[in-house]
């Protein structure tokens, strides 16, 4: 009986290794079992049970259908032969070689019997190259070639563009796409986006083409060049193709976004997108203005967010002019070609006046041309002018040279000319782009070359100036043909300062036959700034000046060649002191110049040229340009200032803030002996010249005051005042400023105000007036309501114009005007400037 317990335990024993070491011969070998010809198993670990129908992959592997045409890799698998379904667990990947197609899921389940694979969770699956598909629980049906999903799914494109849908079906042979609760998102080229959403949508991924149901569409902000805008559109349907979108009875607006109604919005039967015109082109629409129609639009359009420029019709106008009469103004944008363009503006008036303007442009690599012109015909003026044809033609070329030997070379053409000295003011509504910052009373042609090197700078001109209203011909022109100038800088190492080097001339002619040439040459020393022991600051400078002349029946200039070398010496002195406490900074520097000239100069007595606190101790003064103050002069001055100092604590840190708060200067000059040639407009004749000053004051961050005067040197006459007031409080603001100049300086007493309430965020009122009161003439009143926002502008305007010239009538008007950005603008006073885009 024990023999027989033994020879049980040897043989159990055996049989135990065997099986172990089969195990193990097991797992270092791949297993290959077929049934029904539907899987390959390749893997670590196979477990078959329950009379061989189940099998179990374990420790990863591979699963393959029986040709082949599915691999499917995964940590475990599980197939039951009796249901034909196989589970595949942890990090798969089936790749569907036949419908190329792969997937990627922590789970999924294989129905071999009827083709269909779905997963659970997290999915990822990969369609043709062409669509990534993320989202969860998706499902495959090889048969009918089709994916589905009832979660959440993200599909993108190759151009990245985007499909977000809350349940979706694709159709993979025909790619065909459709869902519910649908976003698409297409980017543009500046990665901007514009969004689509449908409740429910066809796709047709191949074609491009789709319909939805229930369109919202955000288009990107910077769709009207402005950040604050929010420009979006719905509609009841929406349809399409890659060339063209379409949405039913559909709405427009790029205001911002709030609670309540847009301030515009645009009702259309139709919207079309047009990605071939670029436009975006309304049919039967009507403009809203806070839900009331207020105008009808057959057909209307506007470029798309892709459009830089576009041929088409720009914004127009209607407007009111007192002398003109009512105008409607219909200017149109011609792109000529990718570097040319050009503006057609004509305007038509009520009373058979018609104006005609047009611009064009030019761009190339290296230079900019511009050409504005007009013609209007019908206006008869006091001048009897013949037909009442009047013009304009102005012209502007800015070229680069690109010279290699300068670090800029630029060549600049202008040509300015009108028919009628009142043209430009009486028809200031067209405020030509080349006349930008300029007055309407001096015409200037011209051509210059501008040169800029690592050591110096010139630049030389030819130019003609005309002044209308001048009177005859021989009055109104004055030619510079040519002019030059040369600056160099020298910092030499052996002298305590630097060298600045100048160089300019010119060959004028004016009245006809009144001719001059000019070459002047100008060299400044100034030393750098030293102390003595006891803190006075020194500093010293001179100017020399070779001053060559040449002149024909001229007051100035001899017939004969003239040569001279004059020269001006200047030393400074100052005496810095500060004191500050624990509130202030305090400043205090009195001042003294001597300054000598020993030289004569030219007869400049009427010569324009005002002195004060800011020049009074430069070394060249009064700016001649072909002579030097002469004699010798001491300049007295003292300026004073005075610095809040703000103590701010900020995140537990002491932070100190230093405020303007006060500042005073005063200078005078005294002179050996009076002069008679110099400006006597600047009082530097007289041995006691005026008594100049100036004086800011800051009493809070709200509030500034400035005063600026020059007093007679026996005190007993401000012959020169100028006050201004500027204050701000919360939605308040004003300025107010005063002029008066009487004796030697002139004779003007001007009073100007401009004050504006804002009431609210959106609503304003303002008032700007100047008054004459040495002639008792108020010159104008402006008094305007606003009300502004993103995207609407509306002003009720009153303005009183007292101007009088033989074209020009004072007028006294009360106009309402409204901007519809970007659409439209209404204005009966005057065109609104802006950059050209087409609405």
């Amino acid at each position: 009986s024990r023999a027989r317990v033994r020879c049980y335990f040897r043989t159990r024993m055996r049989n135990k290794y065997i099986i172990i070491l089969l195990t193990f011969i097991l797992s270092l070998v791949s297993f290959t079992l077929t049934k029904g010809e539907e899987f390959n198993f390749n893997t670590t670990e196979l477990q078959i049970t329950e009379n061989g129908n189940i099998i179990k992959g374990i420790n990863g592997g591979e699963v393959t259908t029986q040709n082949n045409e599915i691999i499917i890799t995964a940590n475990n698998f599980k197939y039951n032969k009796l249901t034909t379904l196989l589970e595949a667990e942890g990090n798969v990947k089936v790749i569907d070689k036949i419908k190329d197609i792969i997937i990627e899921a922590n789970e999924i389940f294989y129905i071999k019997n009827e083709e269909k694979i779905f997963s659970i969770g997290k999915t990822n699956i990969k369609v043709d190259n062409k669509y990534d598909i993320d989202g969860k629980d998706l499902t495959l049906l090889r048969n009918e070639n089709k994916l589905s999903s009832n979660e959440k799914a993200i599909i993108t494109n190759n151009n990245s563009d985007f499909y977000e849908l809350e349940k979706f079906e694709y159709s993979i042979n025909e790619e065909i796409l459709k869902g519910e609760q649908i976003k698409v998102t297409e980017y543009q080229k500046n990665n901007e986006t514009n969004q689509y959403f449908f409740q429910k949508g066809f796709f047709n991924l191949k074609t491009n083409k789709f319909l939805g149901k229930d369109v919202n569409i955000i288009f990107q902000k910077l769709l009207f060049d402005d950040i604050e805008n929010d420009p979006r559109g719905s509609g009841v349907a929406g349809y399409g193709d890659k060339l063209n979108t379409y949405i039913d009875n559909a709405v427009f607006t790029s205001c911002k976004k709030t609670d309540k109604c847009p301030p515009w919005k645009m009702r259309a039967k139709n919207i079309q997108h047009d990605r071939v015109k670029k436009q975006i082109i309304y049919k039967n629409a009507w403009l809203d203005i806070y839900d009331f129609p207020v105008v009808y639009f057959p057909k209307f359009f506007h470029p798309d967010p892709s459009v830089k420029r576009q041929s088409g019709l720009i914004r127009p106008e209607i407007g009111d002019h007192t002398t003109l009469g009512d105008s409607i103004y219909l200017p149109y944008f011609i792109v000529i070609s990718d570097d040319k363009d050009m503006t057609i503006k004509p305007r038509l008036f009520n009373n058979d006046i018609t104006v005609l303007q047009s611009e064009y442009r030019q761009k190339t690599k290296n230079s900019t041309n511009v050409i504005d012109a007009s013609i209007t015909n019908g206006h008869n003026s006091s001048e009897n002018d013949a037909g009442g044809n009047r013009s304009h033609f102005f012209a502007n070329s800015k070229i680069d040279l690109d010279l290699k030997t300068f670090l800029q070379s630029d060549l600049e053409i202008n040509f300015e000319k009108v028919s009628n000295d009142t043209y430009l003011k009486l028809f200031d509504f067209m405020r030509s782009p080349l006349l930008t910052g300029k007055d309407n009373k001096t015409l200037e042609s011209s051509i210059k070359l501008d040169l800029q090197h690592e050591s110096y700078d010139l630049t030389t001109s030819f130019e003609m100036y005309e002044t209308l209203g001048g009177g005859s011909n021989s009055d109104r022109y004055y030619y510079v043909l040519p002019s030059f100038g040369f600056t160099k800088i020298f910092d030499l190492e052996n002298f305590d300062g630097t060298f600045d080097f100048y160089s300019s001339g010119n060959n004028s002619l004016s009245q006809t036959n009144v001719a001059s040439t000019t070459v002047n040459n100008n060299l400044m020393y100034t030393a750098y700034d030293t102390f003595f022991n006891n803190g006075i600051k020194k500093n010293f400078e001179f100017l020399l000046k070779n001053i060559n002349a040449l002149g024909k029946n001229s007051t100035d200039y001899k017939s004969s060649p003239q040569s001279e070398l004059i020269s001006t010496y200047n030393y400074n002195i100052s005496l810095p002191l500060k004191k500050d406490n624990e509130n202030y900074i305090n400043r205090f520097t009195p001042k003294l110049s001597f300054k000598v000239t020993p030289h004569d100069m030219k007869n400049n007595s009427t010569t324009n040229r005002k002195i004060n606190v800011d020049n009074i101790f430069s070394l060249d003064r009064l700016a001649l340009g072909n002579t030097l103050e002469t004699g010798e002069s001491f300049t007295l001055g003292i300026d004073f200032t005075k610095d809040k100092i703000n103590n701010l604590i900020l995140d537990e840190d002491k932070l100190t803030e230093i405020e303007r708060y006060f500042d005073f200067k005063l200078a005078t000059v005294l002179k050996f002996s009076e002069e008679k040639n110099i400006p006597t407009i600047s009082t530097l004749n007289k041995k006691n010249s005026n008594i100049f000053g100036q004086t800011n004051f800051y009493p809070n961050k709200n509030t500034s005051i400035n005063y600026n005067f020059s007093l007679t040197d026996s005190l007993d006459r401000f012959e020169s005042n100028s006050f201004g007031l500027a204050f701000e409080f919360d939605n308040f603001s004003t300025t107010f400023n005063y002029l008066e100049e009487s004796g030697i300086m002139g004779n003007s007493n001007i009073v100007s105000n401009s004050t504006t309430y804002n009431f609210n965020e959106y609503n304003s009122l303002s008032f700007d007036t100047r008054r004459n009161r040495e002639i008792n003439l108020t010159e104008y009143y402006d008094l305007v309501y606003e009300y502004k926002n993103d995207c609407l502008v509306a002003e009720v305007k009153y303005r009183k114009d007292y101007y009088n010239s033989a074209d020009i009538k004072p007028k006294e008007e009360l106009f309402f005007s409204i901007t519809i950005v970007p659409f439209y603008t209404y204005s009966p006073d005057k065109m609104i400037l802006n950059k050209d885009r087409i609405d």
